[in-house]
């Protein structure tokens, strides 16, 4: 017998049990209400405007398939990042672009050499494979990591951490907010490439990575589409199971305002992979479906249900090689 075809999602399922009343004001109740200018509030203060990026190649490298360039650009007032770009060989003239966010694992000299294939760790070169599959990549080092240690040699590694996020908390800052300002400084840098198609912009990252590829997909809506590879769960259950993460994981007022739920609700409706690995002991499965869960309404409700999509695979904190391949995918 044909006939109308039933609803599949919960959410759909769900707006035909209840009528379009009752639907209204259960969504209104139970979706995360966070906006983009409160999240921006909870990342606290950013200064007033940004300088000039002033960008300036160090170093050029034909790497056969793949060109690397070593650049800097200004994100604050007597600030520069480093970072590492890679231009693909073959196509364009433009090219779609991926920020690569690199890990933490308290690997304070590595940071972005991770991303571009100069670390030891293969799960991490993602900039350079990305690249190789016919993107531009860019790959900076973020505040206390690599060539952005205390510039005073005075703190070293988690000490320069440590220093950076309490002392922006006494400032009604935060470490979170100082990372997505720096993101947001790449992207800027990214279009300013002629070499990048503007309307394809991604990012992605693992372990802080991901963490960052989450709240700067939340708070610029430059990146069209994301992928955060073991990088967050909810507080609700890291707070359960006292689980330890790096400073800038804990923002002040978050768990009150929706937790991660809330937060990866704003990328509604642009793609967004959470990679995840069943036995991660830093993310616990339960803590990652439910920030999922809390998030997906936002995209039904955008109609774009189908856009945020979960890949597991068994094992512990890791980049595998077939998460990475159904990260590219993506």
């Amino acid at each position: 017998m044909n006939g109308p075809r039933a609803p599949r999602h919960p959410a759909a399922i769900l707006a035909v049990l209840l009528g379009a009343g009752l639907w209204q004001a259960w969504t209104a109740r139970a979706m995360p209400t966070l906006d983009r200018r409160q999240l921006m509030r909870l990342l606290g203060a950013v200064p007033d405007g940004p300088p000039p990026l002033a960008p300036e190649r160090l170093e050029r490298v034909d790497l056969g398939d793949v060109l690397r360039e070593k650049v800097t650009y200004a994100v604050e007032p007597g600030e520069r990042v480093p970072a590492f770009l890679f231009l693909p060989k073959t196509g364009g003239p433009r090219w779609p672009a991926v920020l690569c966010h690199h890990q933490h694992a308290g690997e304070f000299t590595v940071g972005k050499d991770g991303p571009a294939g100069l670390g030891s760790t293969p799960d991490q070169h993602y900039a350079i494979e990305l690249a190789r599959r016919g993107y531009v990549t860019l790959a900076p080092d973020a505040l206390c990591f690599n060539e952005r240690q205390d510039p005073t040699h005075k703190l070293k590694g988690a000490e320069c951490e440590r220093y950076e996020a309490t002392h922006r908390l006494t400032e009604g800052k935060s470490l979170q907010g100082k990372y997505v300002w720096d993101a947001r400084r790449a992207l800027d840098y990214l279009v300013s490439r002629p070499e990048v198609d503007r309307a394809r912009i991604g990012m992605i990252g693992h372990s802080l990575g991901g963490q960052e590829t989450l709240f700067t997909a939340a708070a610029d809506t430059r990146i069209k589409a994301a992928v955060s590879s073991c990088g967050f769960a909810s507080l609700a259950v890291l707070k359960r199971d006292r689980i330890i993460h790096n400073y800038a994981l804990f923002v002040p007022g978050l768990a009150e305002a929706g937790d991660y739920g809330a937060v990866l609700a704003l990328v509604a409706p642009r793609p967004f992979l959470v990679a995840a690995r069943t036995a991660d002991p830093i993310f616990p499965r339960d803590g990652i479906e439910a920030t999922v869960a809390a998030a997906r309404e936002a995209y039904a409700a955008q109609g774009a249900a189908d856009r945020l999509a979960t890949f597991y695979e068994d094992g512990g904190h890791e980049f595998s090689p077939t998460m990475r391949e159904a990260a590219y995918a993506w």
